[in-house]
């Protein structure tokens, strides 16, 4: 196992994993979700090919509508 930075938290990954495999196993949908790592904006369409690496600092933001 590594360990990256999600949101503040430390939080253990297998190796080889994926961003869009850790959004899966926190339970956050892909629609409506922004994400960067060491503070670079990583677009949607790169989540399933972005490998984390350990210490990588993983923030996600989810769009929220309100009135």
């Amino acid at each position: 196992m590594i360990t990256i930075e999600v949101n503040g938290k430390a939080t253990e990954i297998a190796p080889g994993s994926t961003l869009s495999a850790l959004l899966e196993q926190l339970n956050f949908a892909l629609d409506g979700t922004a994400v960067a790592v060491d503070d670079a904006i990583v677009p949607k369409s790169t989540f399933g090919n972005f490998v984390l690496q350990a210490d990588m600092k993983v923030e996600v933001f989810s769009l929220v509508a309100g009135g």
